[in-house]
């Protein structure tokens, strides 16, 4: 990034000179840099990182919003990442404008950057059964902390980032419009989508018909967004990445964090097997419902294991849009990134959707014993 990442430091009023820079892998969407600065005898760690306007078309309300969580959270007692305050506006965000002296004529774009306390995070696996369970526990903890938090609190925070109903209508205009010429090479995933495609919506059609408690909600519960500050139990762990928080059906966020770590995956990058982890998922589910079954109604508890089914369908779903769009919204390092991860979540689903009976005796007896 060279002189661009001392140019934000140096607006956020960050004194000192940058010793190294790495951008981290993890991330889906955005671009995401660790910077380290010494300033005198001091180093510090920084995480930069530059908003994809594809993903984000309201930066300014959703880094608010960000604040506003965030706050909240301390005040439960609840650590999370803090945002660094520009400099000279005060602001969370900063805008920069550039141009493109190579279009004519010049092309001006407007950027979004944001820095954060950069939080250490010891090396766990998500193999160990109690890491998984401590992921589960972070999570349900911070919904927990956000059930006493008004919707309206959180400005343009529009209900339905896991509408699952609205991502398959997405697809199948992005299937319709083929603008790549795309859409031969996938009939086989769009026909297999299709066929799961009204059990995979159930839960998010009766989300919209008021079936369901609104709450604001973290919405993209992986693996990766939470850190760990110990290599032992109970590993300390840190919820992180609150672009999604928002309105939202509780039980994605249990079924999202299943998605993320619950799967075995054999075969190829092409012709993916993916089988459930039934124990995974029993980990996840008591460690999740421990800390939030004291407020969840029945029918969220219920909903838990079809959740699973929409959102690793939903996804699989979203990957074969931005493949047939184009590639606009997740960051790719090869062409056909999206369609294998379209194809890998689509065998997930399969298998989940196979489950299914099991997943919901899982839930069930937990909602009895706890």
């Amino acid at each position: 990034m060279g002189w661009i990442t001392e140019t934000i430091l140096r607006r956020y009023g960050i004194a000192g000179s940058i010793v190294s820079e790495r951008e981290l892998d993890g991330g889906n969407v955005n671009r995401t840099y660790c910077v380290s600065v010494r300033d005198g005898a001091r180093l510090t760690r920084y995480l930069v990182q530059k908003l994809n306007p594809e993903a984000v078309r309201q930066p300014r309300q959703m880094l608010r919003n960000m604040v506003v969580v965030t706050d909240h959270l301390l005040r439960k007692g609840i650590r999370s990442a803090k945002l660094y305050p520009v400099g000279v506006s005060g602001e969370r965000f900063l805008e920069i404008r550039r141009h493109s002296a190579a279009a004519q004529p010049p092309q001006y774009h407007t950027e979004y950057w944001r820095v954060e306390e950069y939080l250490e995070s010891a090396e766990v696996s998500q193999n160990d059964e109690g890491v998984l369970y401590a992921m589960a526990r972070a999570f349900g903890q911070f919904d927990a902390a956000l059930a006493d938090l008004p919707p309206k609190r959180l400005r343009g925070a529009e209900r339905g980032f896991h509408d699952t109903y609205t991502r398959f209508r997405q697809l199948w205009k992005a299937a319709d419009e083929d603008v790549c010429g795309r859409t031969t090479d996938v009939r086989r995933e769009l026909v297999l989508l299709k066929e799961m495609e009204e059990e995979a919506c159930d839960v998010s059609l009766r989300y919209a018909a008021g079936e369901f408690p609104i709450r604001v909600v973290h919405n993209d519960t992986k693996f990766n967004n939470v850190l760990f500050t110990g290599h032992v139990p109970p590993y300390g762990a840190v919820v992180i990445d609150f672009d999604t928080v928002m309105e939202g059906m509780i039980a994605y966020d249990f079924a999202d964090s299943v998605r993320s770590v619950a799967k075995i995956i054999e075969g190829t990058a092409d012709e993916p097997e993916v089988r459930l982890d039934r124990n995974r998922f029993r980990i996840i589910a008591k460690g999740y419902l421990e800390e939030t079954k004291s407020f969840l109604t029945e029918e969220e508890v219920a909903a838990m294991a079809p959740c699973t089914l929409a959102v690793t369908a939903e996804l699989a779903a979203r990957y074969l849009t931005d493949y047939l769009s184009g590639d606009v919204y997740f960051k790719i390092e090869e062409p056909l990134q999206n369609l294998r991860k379209a194809k890998l979540n689509l065998a997930f689903a399969r298998d989940i959707r196979n489950q299914m009976s099991e997943l919901c005796g899982i839930i069930d007896e937990f909602q009895r014993s706890l």
